[in-house]
């Protein structure tokens, strides 16, 4: 990026899990950080907190100053496909627009890997089309994969919970991509601050993947040790979700979530572009948290 201005790092979602990770790491490193969230006052504390919203107008000066910016606002409140469409995907992308209007010098959108070619998921659909309006404007994509950590949030947590059960439930031929939460920052903090990133697809995660299995006992209290699993087949529980999400019961995954977990990625993208940026990611493993 540009040498002429001091670097100001604009994170969206920055009250989410990942957001407010990197957001702490970030300054953590002495960068400043501008946070844009949906409903925020001028200040929290000493840090500059912007208003954001996807599902309304952008404006250019919300961007002002800003050299990189961190997209990983994504709302999962609705679930309505057409508006949620409309919230997430035209509402990224009238925000990359007027981002890159401001004179933002670098947009890092935070995909996942649901999305590739193929996918049936709408969560995914819905990341692929902001991920081509992304690198139409020569911008950078990353794929998280399952991110865990010491205070796992997001689907990590939503399993873990479901690994607290006295009888686990397992997808047979289920695989996931994992990435512990450390690794993910320090791959965003190389990404945002190195002089040269290539517009691309990054996939975040650790390859080979490991089984879903092998996962659930991992998150398992005692680590698996005497847990007793289930084979699920996934195919009619899809269908009771679905039945369940259109009687509007509360339930602990969404049908969509579901298909996310037994039908993820082949394969892990860009491997060569975060090779090249000296990016690693350690296998899967949570005894050591």
């Amino acid at each position: 990026m540009a040498k002429d201005r001091e670097p100001l790092v604009g994170v969206t979602g920055s009250n989410g899990y990942l957001g407010s990770a990197l957001v702490a790491a970030l300054r953590a490193e002495g960068l400043d950080v501008v946070e844009y969230r949906r409903v925020a006052p001028d200040v929290i504390g000493n840090a500059e907190v912007r208003q954001l919203d996807l599902g309304g107008p952008m404006d250019a000066r919300a961007f002002e100053g800003v050299t990189c910016l961190v997209h990983a606002a994504w709302d999962l409140r609705e679930t309505d496909p057409r508006r949620a469409w409309e919230r997430n995907v035209e509402g990224s992308k009238r925000l990359l627009e007027s981002a890159l209007d401001a004179g933002v010098e670098r947009v890092i959108f935070v995909s996942s890997m649901s999305a590739y070619f193929g996918t049936k998921q709408d969560y995914g659909l819905m990341k692929l089309s902001v991920e081509r309006a992304v690198l139409e404007s020569n911008q950078v994509v990353v794929r998280p994969g399952l991110v865990y950590g010491a205070q796992s949030g997001g689907m990590a947590s939503t399993l873990a919970k479901l690994a607290r059960l006295p009888v686990i439930p397992v997808f047979s031929g289920a695989h996931q991509f994992t990435l512990h939460v450390d690794d993910f920052l320090a791959a965003m903090m190389t990404l945002v601050q190195s002089d040269e990133v290539p517009s691309s697809v990054i996939g975040l995660a650790h390859e080979p993947a490991t089984s879903f299995k092998e996962i659930m006992l991992a998150l398992a209290p005692g680590y698996g040790g005497g847990t007793k699993t289930i084979a699920v087949p996934w195919h009619p529980l899809l269908g009771l979700l679905r039945v369940a999400e259109r009687l509007r019961f509360p339930l602990p995954v969404r049908s969509d979530s579901l298909l996310g977990l037994v039908r993820p990625a082949s394969g892990v993208p860009g491997r060569d572009v975060a090779h090249h940026l000296g990016l690693s990611f350690r296998p899967f493993s949570v005894a050591a948290e």
